[in-house]
């Protein structure tokens, strides 16, 4: 199942190789280079954390919220970019999440200590759910994020609707609107990085049951100041 919606995904490992790859071509390497993601605030993408394991300086940053938007912006870019060492760089990975379980639910795992699976992403499966139902939230202050992501499923929902699996579709949707944002929040904001070069790699977790790692597809890498 995997395979097949998601033919390139690969173990997190992975990325850890493309990222070891990537960084000596503008002179950076794990002790001089800060990382961040835009990434769902959901436990199960704690997952990317093994980076650490890589990383000397401490991390990641949080740029994301729910569902994986930037919702920090650019201030939190610029804050992001005034952390980063002296004559270093950043990266920052970004992107949806959705699960799969062993017995090929999508949209869904079994999380550790739970007897049955739940939504991954929930904040995606609760924004479709809405815009289905015709309940879709009001931009507020007490759920302000989710909002913002039932807002982005109403403006594509034709596309969402017509395709063999409107979650999958969904997180497609969501790719496209936390790449958008965060480029633009980049581009924006370049001025805040000086030349320090910043390493940008989008793609989509797949997470999985609790017994088994998760993997991520990488979509785009692209270089800012390089």
């Amino acid at each position: 199942m995997i395979k097949e919606l998601f033919p390139e995904s690969q173990p997190i490992s992975e990325l850890r190789k493309l990222i070891e790859t990537e960084l000596p071509k503008e002179n950076l390497n794990e002790g001089n280079t800060l990382w961040a993601t835009s990434v769902c605030s959901d436990e199960v993408n704690q997952s990317l954390n093994q980076l650490n394991d890589y990383f000397k300086a401490f991390g990641p940053f949080i740029m994301g919220g729910i569902s994986g938007i930037p919702f920090a912006g650019k201030t939190g870019f610029k804050a992001f970019a005034s952390h980063i060492p002296d004559n270093g760089g950043a990266v920052i990975i970004y992107g949806p999440h959705i699960g799969i379980t062993k017995d090929g639910k999508v949209g869904m795992i079994n999380r550790d200590g739970q007897g049955e699976s739940s939504s991954c992403c929930g904040s995606l499966v609760a924004g479709l759910n809405s815009v289905k139902t015709g309940n879709v939230l009001n931009i507020s202050h007490d759920d302000y994020q989710q909002g913002q992501v039932n807002k982005i499923l109403i403006e594509r929902y034709d596309e969402i609707k017509k395709a063999d699996r409107d979650i999958v579709m969904a997180t497609e949707v969501a790719y496209d609107q936390i790449k958008r944002e965060l480029t633009d929040i980049v581009a924006g904001s370049l001025d805040s990085l000086g030349e320090k070069p910043l390493l940008l790699i989008g793609g989509i977790i797949i997470n999985r049951d609790w017994d088994q790692d998760d993997l991520f597809e990488v979509r785009d890498v692209a270089w800012y100041n390089n």
